[in-house]
């Protein structure tokens, strides 16, 4: 949610004229709304004007409906349809072919009272000086700061208000500087919260990106490893060779062509500057890869001068930033011919920086997309570049970067830099990947690291295929609290590591789960007495744990790494006995489990009080023969004699217990340091031991399923099938040492997923843990609560710890039809597609894939919404035409049809010609009727369907039809 201040902006005068769908934009963003939803309300807007004659109202659009008083009118109307259902369906132009008249209704007549809402906020100043305030600002303020490489800025109401000659309209003005549309404009965040809001005195401080100097020490760390002989900029010759001495020849080159062209046209200039960095000007040059420079080539030969010319005028230009966007501008569309559907935007940046900054090395920067942006991510937490040609305002923000970065080499580093070209080599040797930024965080022992004492509850929605798994599996490993992989194998594995350890759980909620699968339930049981003898026939009731509480158990048992001088890890080698000390839930037996606690044992009832140490017991047949001495009915499978040889031979010094508690749970874990011992116990029970170091045990029992995925037997003592048993669970519980152990004090962050999360019931799925899942509602928060569960009678909290991800669909439900409840207790983040991810798989293919599903989404937008776009994960895999027609015709057509409810002409609106063809059906014989369309699927697609599909001059309805077409 936005500040209170900046709601208290927006709701005063705005700046009159005629309401714009960009002022409705910043109003519903300042008033909180979600920018995604937001774009679906500008859209909803729009239909409910495209709709308004349909209805016979006598205003064409919303703002002369209000400015006559009829705005009133459309909602009854609206009202009207709702009311209408489902005998009468409402105008195709409001609401598309749909399932869901009535939400799609209801949404229609939400957005239309929020623009009457708006429009009654509304009144003021002239059209324009909104952007007025926001251009001055941005000219005036920011972008000088910027350049300077300052770290924030100051704006003055008061001189704003004087310089455009605004008549104190200074609530306007901290209308326009508090928006949206500012920092969207400028790239900067919201500003700082005014000491006076809405006065002459007002004054806005605007961040220009936090600087990461712990990052930036990482990256200095990892530039002298890689030059161990770099003392500074002027004495490295291993640097030297390998990244500077060809950019100093080229510096002192480009001198002397300034000079030798000083009185030749700009194309003569040009050409030659292009030549050098190209590589062809008789000097050594890699600032262009072999593709730039091919390209370079292309546009040069095909239409010569152009470029040539252009690079020239860059070159002699005053005003070096104003001259490369110039550049990036006025050659992009011979860019974008040469290099179709793939978008050449790293090239708009590297050609025209690359000149200039041989020119005015002490002012430009030369550019390569991946490494600069790499560096902005990691050093400012934002991007360098947005997916469009180069702007001035991102060359602004790149030069301020690199030179606070030369400031601090010359300052505190003594490197002596000698111009920008140190930084660019600096980010070109550092910058190819990004670090993980947990590698970054260094928490001193005695406190918290504060992004994980902070529970997380969030949910990631987007439409189908576009990553949202993916992204999962990084959050849940971020959150777990380690270094996030950029390589996605690595990344899995982490993730399928820490779920093996318990730490991260998954769940997909579907339509029947309930509360008793998630929390807890009654579930049907046998006796569990663990003598063999006495188990108690029949079934009872019993309150069995769901997922949800079984994590937060675990996350609230974990009290941090232990400390202490013991190996922590486990020898996977070793046999694994589960034991049972006293019988589960045993008040009276709850003396032998402390007492083997406190003196580290443990301890066996069976076999009598017969003293089995003697070496002549290591074989079974002995035991057998001994106890068939005072018992001769004893058959082969009595527990004093079966479970006496597991406890006396079977087990071995090394081997690890796991004692149970009951037949789903566990609370101890023991690795046998010692033989077999006879102690008489009380009673003459419980004489058979051996001494144990107790790893880890915890009043709060364990969920079983964290150390061994097959049910526990009630037998007292038995070996555990290594193949059953979870390595990873079992040493991630060790580590963490349970009641009694020195910890770290700082709990490992566990997480659970939940899968689609807005297919079940959620007030009927969560109950009462959707107040505990609150984060000030959190064990160890402020707020802190518990309830006490339905089924157990426990009391249960929520540990500050257990974090939670949900997923979701937006193509199967709208999150605007979530559970109020849930949506206050969740941040929504969106996974919107990203066509430009598939930059390598159109290269691979040869198809301009990101044009292609750029071009699908925004048909399915205009036609639908835009939280039915298809993502780009269907496409990532590809590499050859034959995979994209599979994805194409397996994936994308079966999800349109879906979408759309099997509208044929939608689907080939979609899609064009060239993959859904049409033929007409005449009536039969003796039918008296009209000729009806029939649509089918194209087998093959046709050869050009993918240009076509993107083709700006659209389809070509003269399409023949293939005889081996296939109906659809």
């Amino acid at each position: 949610m936005p500040h209170l201040w900046v709601q208290h902006c927006v709701s005063g005068a705005r700046f009159g004229g005629k309401v714009r769908e960009a002022e409705f934009r910043d109003w519903l963003l300042n008033k909180g709304y979600a920018a995604h939803s937001v774009d679906s309300d500008i859209s909803r807007m729009r239909r409910v004007e495209a709709a308004m004659p349909d209805y016979d109202l006598p205003d064409r659009d919303l703002d002369s409906a209000f400015e006559r008083d009829e705005l009133e009118g459309v909602l009854a109307a609206l009202r009207g349809s709702i009311d209408a259902l489902p005998e009468k369906t409402p105008p195709e132009a409001l609401v598309p072919r749909s399932n869901n008249y009535d939400e799609r209704l209801r949404k229609a007549l939400r957005c239309t009272e929020l623009y009457r809402d708006f429009c009654r906020e509304a009144d003021g100043a002239a059209p324009g000086d909104a952007e007025r305030v926001r251009r001055y600002a941005l000219d005036r303020y920011i972008r000088p700061a910027r350049t300077q490489g300052r770290p924030h800025v100051d704006i003055p109401v008061r001189e704003v208000n004087e310089a455009l000659d605004l008549k104190n309209h200074y609530k306007n003005i901290c209308q326009a500087l508090a928006g949206p549309k500012m920092q969207a404009l400028a790239g900067v965040p919201a500003p700082a919260r005014p000491e006076k809001i809405d006065s002459p005195f007002t004054i806005f401080r605007f961040e220009l990106g936090g600087f990461d100097r712990r990052m930036l020490e990482r990256l200095r760390r990892m530039f002298e490893q890689k030059y161990p002989d770099f003392r500074d900029f002027t004495e490295s010759a291993g640097y030297g060779s390998a990244e500077d001495d060809y950019k100093r020849a080229l510096i002192a080159r480009t001198d002397e062509l300034l000079t030798e062209y000083r009185d030749a046209d700009d194309a003569a200039l040009g050409a030659a500057l292009l030549d050098l960095i190209s590589g062809r000007g008789g000097l050594r040059s890699n600032l262009l890869d072999w593709r730039v420079a091919k390209l370079v080539a292309d546009i040069r030969s095909s239409v010569p001068g152009v470029m040539e010319e252009a690079a020239g005028s860059l070159a002699r230009d005053e005003d070096g930033i104003a001259a490369v966007a110039g550049f990036a501008e006025r050659m992009w569309p011979y860019l974008n011919e040469k290099v179709p559907g793939s978008r050449p935007f790293a090239e708009s940046r590297t050609i025209p920086t690359m000149v200039r900054a041989m020119v005015d090395p002490l002012q430009i920067i030369g550019i390569r997309s991946t490494p600069t942006d790499n560096a902005a991510k990691m050093l400012l937490g934002r991007p360098a570049f947005a997916l469009q040609p180069l702007t001035a305002s991102e060359l602004e923000g790149v030069v301020g970067l690199a030179r606070r970065i030369f400031d601090i080499m010359k300052d505190e580093w003594r490197w002596k830099p000698r111009d920008l070209w140190d930084v660019q080599g600096f980010f070109w040797e550092t910058c190819q990947k990004r670090l993980a930024p947990d590698e970054n965080r260094a928490v001193l022992d005695d406190e918290m690291d504060t992004d994980m004492d902070s529970p997380t509850n969030l949910i990631l929605y987007g439409p189908p295929g576009t990553g949202k798994t993916y992204a999962t599996a990084r959050e849940a490993v971020r959150l777990c609290g380690e270094s996030v992989p950029d390589d996605r194998e690595e990344l899995m594995a982490l993730y399928r590591s820490l779920a093996q350890k318990g730490r991260i759980e998954f769940v997909t909620f579907h339509q029947n789960f309930s509360y008793e699968d998630f929390v807890e339930g009654l579930r049907p049981t046998t006796g569990d007495s663990e003598d063999d003898g006495d188990a108690s026939a029949g079934f009872s009731l019993q309150a069995q744990d769901g997922i949800f509480k079984q994590i937060a158990d675990v996350a609230a048992s974990n009290r941090g790494k232990v400390i202490d001088n013991g190996p922590r890890s486990i020898d996977r080698s070793r046999k694994v006995f589960k034991m049972s000390l006293g019988r589960s839930r045993s008040s009276a037996d709850d003396i032998i489990y402390q007492d083997a606690l406190r003196d580290g044992y443990v301890v066996l009832g069976w076999g009598g009080d017969v003293d089995w140490s003697d070496r002549r017991y290591d074989e079974w047949e002995a035991i057998k023969e001994r106890w068939r001495q005072d018992h001769p009915e004893a058959s082969g499978n009595d527990p004093n004699m079966s479970q006496m040889y597991t406890f006396r031979i079977n087990m071995e010094v090394g081997s690890l217990v796991i004692v149970s508690d009951g037949n789903r749970k566990f609370r101890a874990i023991g690795e046998v340091t010692g033989p077999y011992q006879f102690v008489p116990g009380p009673n003459g029970e419980y004489n058979h031991r051996r001494s144990v170091r107790w790893l880890w045990h915890s009043d709060e029992s364990l969920p079983r399923e964290r150390v061994y995925s097959k049910e526990l037997s009630q037998v007292s003592v038995y070996q555990m099938n290594s193949r059953y048993v979870n390595w990873d669970g079992l040493e991630q519980t060790v580590t963490t040492g349970g009641d009694d152990a020195a910890t770290s004090g700082t709990p490992e962050g566990h997480v659970l997923i939940i899968d689609e999360i807005n297919r079940a019931n959620i007030s009927k799925v969560f109950g009462e843990l959707i107040t505990l899942i609150e984060t000030d509602k959190r064990l160890g928060m402020p707020n802190a609560l518990t309830v006490r569960l339905p089924y157990s009678k426990t009391l249960f909290g929520v540990p500050a710890n257990l974090h939670i991800i949900g997923t979701m669909n937006t193509a199967d439900r709208s999150i605007a039809l979530l559970d109020t409840a849930l949506r206050r207790r969740f941040t929504f983040r969106e996974i919107a597609p990203e066509p430009e991810l598939l930059a390598d798989a159109a290269a691979r293919c040869g198809i301009a894939l990101p044009a292609i599903l750029g071009t699908i989404n925004d048909r399915i937008e205009y036609l639908i919404d835009c939280e039915h776009r298809i993502g780009h994960a269907f496409f990532m895999d590809c590499a050859t035409r034959a995979d994209v027609d599979a994805v194409m015709r397996d994936k994308i057509i079966p999800l349109l049809e879906e979408f759309f409810f099997e509208d044929w002409g939608r689907i080939r609106a979609v899609l064009g010609h060239g993959f859904i063809g049409e033929r007409t059906l005449k009536a039969p014989p003796g039918f008296d009727g009209l000729e009806r369309k029939s649509w089918f699927v194209r087998m093959p697609f046709a050869d050009d369907a993918y240009e076509r599909l993107i083709s700006p001059s659209g389809e070509d309805d003269a399409i023949t039809v293939e005889p081996e077409a296939q109906p659809a």
